[in-house]
Parts: structure tokens; sequence; C-alpha cells
């Protein structure tokens, strides 16, 4: 029986930059075991975010993994909602909510300086005691990122997300429609809990950005997806450290284990990772290996550090693969990032990224190396992800 493995840097492609030469961080970063499966397999581009949609990683794995944003996405609150198993009503509106640093109005942190999970589940237990109110419950999640239910009816209600507003007056991206002076107060509301947390004090002691602001976005009501099983035929899972590929699965039948040590940052837990990845493959067809580093250090506009999380990847989660493959070759392996995020601008764009299709039985192409300007030299070439998807899936690695 054929396995399968997606591999995923999210926000790993990128601008060239001067500070490397005039390399992107996937050119400048020494990664070896990519590059090989470059040679000996297929690469190409691929469109993750169909036109006009936001270039969330929400909207992209949504795509990778099969389904079109455009008819099932509803926000990113409820699919990471979806993640913790919370039950909802059909009235309720499910809210990203991040813990945000604010200074004089500008947008300084959207992960307020990577607050631990520990620190978030109390800020929110502060402000679940607070508000005592039915139509407001505050569920804490993987450090900064949270969730935020209200029993209103916000329609229409635009929202930006904190991430695409860094070192920018917040002014112009406070919500805007229908309730949003309601939903301003109550912002400011919270923000009154936060500020009087012995959790901040504690941080600013220690010099640590403080979480003075939640910031809700991307909200809407609980989507429904057709199972994986049913869509194609496969089992399999995602590992992954964040609520929005954990509710992917939850959303769509796929297994998503709880990983000891994996943090959604460099310091994640690899070998966990890998080990969780193996034990999916075991028993299904198919694992989707989620690592978010790379995204975190584009959105801090920290190219070094990019890098480095680029070439964690290659050592950490490609070899193994490889050597998975090379003992299993009846694998096929596909290796890409959901969406660019440019250290430049420090948020996501739309344009096409680039993946390697490899199995010990494919026809390598010209190209020998992974790379956005190599990507475009390769054999294949698609508009959208679910159609990578239908042709990775259609490979034997016999």
């Amino acid at each position: 029986m054929t396995k399968y493995i997606i591999c995923l840097g999210d926000g790993m492609s990128d601008e060239p930059m001067e500070s490397l030469d005039g390399k992107t961080v996937i050119e400048f970063a020494n990664t070896p075991s990519i590059d090989k499966l470059a040679t000996l397999g297929q690469t190409g581009l691929v469109h993750t975010v169909p036109e006009g949609c936001h270039p969330g990683s929400d909207v992209a794995n949504m795509g990778i993994l099969g389904y079109d944003p455009r008819e099932f996405y509803t926000g990113r609150g409820p699919i990471e909602a979806a993640s913790m198993g919370i039950s909802t009503s059909d009235s309720q509106v499910i809210f990203r909510c991040n813990l945000v640093t604010i200074e004089n109005n500008v947008m300084k942190e959207f992960t307020a300086g990577h607050i631990t999970d520990d620190e978030s589940k109390q800020l929110m237990e502060e402000l679940n005691n607070h508000f005592q109110d039915p139509d407001i419950k505050f569920f804490s999640g993987v450090g900064y990122r949270n969730i935020v239910f209200l029993n209103k009816k916000f329609d229409p209600l635009t929202t930006t997300a904190p991430h695409d507003i860094l070192d920018k007056n917040i002014e112009a991206y406070l919500p805007k429609g229908d309730l949003e002076k309601e939903l301003l107060t109550f912002i400011n509301e919270a923000n009154e809990v936060l500020s009087n947390s012995i959790v901040n004090k504690k941080r600013k002691e220690s010099n640590l950005p403080q979480a003075n602001s939640i910031w809700p976005w991307s909200q809407g009501l609980m989507p429904k997806l057709p199972s994986f099983k049913h869509k194609y035929n496969k089992t399999g899972g995602i590992v992954t450290a964040v609520d929005l590929l954990k509710g992917l699965a939850c959303l769509t039948g796929l297994e998503s284990p709880n990983v000891e040590g994996a943090t959604g940052f460099i310091d994640t837990n690899y070998q966990s990772k890998m080990n969780a990845s193996l034990k999916i493959l075991e028993n299904n067809d198919f694992v989707y290996i989620h690592v978010e580093a790379p995204d975190e250090c584009g959105h801090m506009g920290d190219e070094k550090l990019k890098v480095q999380a680029i070439e964690d990847f290659d050592k950490n989660i490609i070899s193994p693969v490889t050597e998975y493959v090379s003992k299993n070759p009846d694998t096929v392996v596909l290796i890409l990032p959901d969406h660019p995020t440019p250290c430049r601008i420090k948020t996501h764009t739309s344009d096409p990224v680039p993946f390697i299709l490899y199995s010990p039985s494919i026809t390598a192409d010209s190209t020998n190396v992974y790379s956005e300007k190599a990507a475009k030299e390769g054999s294949l070439n698609f508009q959208y992800p679910w159609e990578l998807l239908d042709h990775f899936f259609s490979q034997s690695a016999k």
C-alpha cells in the first residue's frame, strides 16, 4: 500500500534579499536533503491562494488539503475552535483572539512576545472571571493564539489579522461594520483586565513584551466539510503545533495527536513530531507534517532566523523522511510552503510557491535544487492546490 507524506514549511518562500547576497532564504539555506529530492524528483509552482482570497494559512492549508476555500471557508476562528473540541450553536460567532502588544496605538507584537501557554491560559481565565457572561467565552489555545465566542450576529463585520499590520497604527484596522462600537467597548474592557493582571506585571519586571490587548479577528460560524476519507478514500493525520491545522484535521476526520514539546517556533521538538508522523503512517495512508517556524521568523522580519528554521526543517524533517522512503520505497513525498511570508513586509503574499514531488520511481525533471527561481523551470505547474493534491494521490511509487 502506497504511503503519502506532505512536508509543509509554513511561509518558507520569500524574496531575494541584499543581506543574503541577493538570494532568498530558501536559496541561502543549506538544505542538502531537500535539494537531493529536488534533483531526484519533479518540481514546479502552485498557486495555493485562489484569486480573491486573503493569503492566510487558513485559506492556503485548506486548499492544499483539497478543500476549495471559496466554498468551505468561514473564518479562521471557527477552524481553530474545532481543534479544541468545543461545541457551538448556529448563533455563536467564533473569533480568533490574539494576545498582542500595542504601544502608542502601534501594533508592535502580534504574539505578545511569544507569550507562553501557561501565561495565556491564566489571562483567558481572568477574562472569563471578569465578564461572567454566557454570551462571552474565552478559550486558551497555543501561546498567543486564542479563541473568543460572542453570541451576537456580527454581519457584516470587517476585521484585520494583526500580523498584517506590524509597526502600523491600529486605528485604520479596528473592526468595521455591524456592532463595531459594541465590539470595541468589549475589547477596551478586556484590555483593562489585562493591564491589571499579575501576568503582565511579571512580564514587565522581566522586560518582556506585555500582552496588553486582545485582538479579535477572522470571525465566522463553524464550517461543515466532507470527510477526507469520503473525498479521497484515504485515512491519515496532521502533525502540527498550531490549532489551525489541528482544527482542519478535526473538521475533515483526520487524526491530530498532541505532540510533546511542539511549540510552533524554532524551539519545537522535531523528534517528537517525526515520531508522531511515523506512528500515523503505521496504520494509515497519509500524513501531513506541518512546521510553523519559518512563518513566525518571516513575520519577525528576521531572515537569519528564518534561514535557521529552514535548515532545521531540512535536517529534522526532510532527512528522516528521506530515510523512511529508503526503507519504504512505496512512498510518495510532497514538499512545499503554504504561502510566502517575505521578511521585508513581515506578512503573507499570494504568490505561487515552489514544491517538490518525489517517489523512488518518479522520472526526474531537469531541476537539481529547490528554490523559487528553480521551480519556475520545473516540469509541473498547478493553478489550484487541490489539483496538486489530486496529482500527488494519483502517484504510486511502484
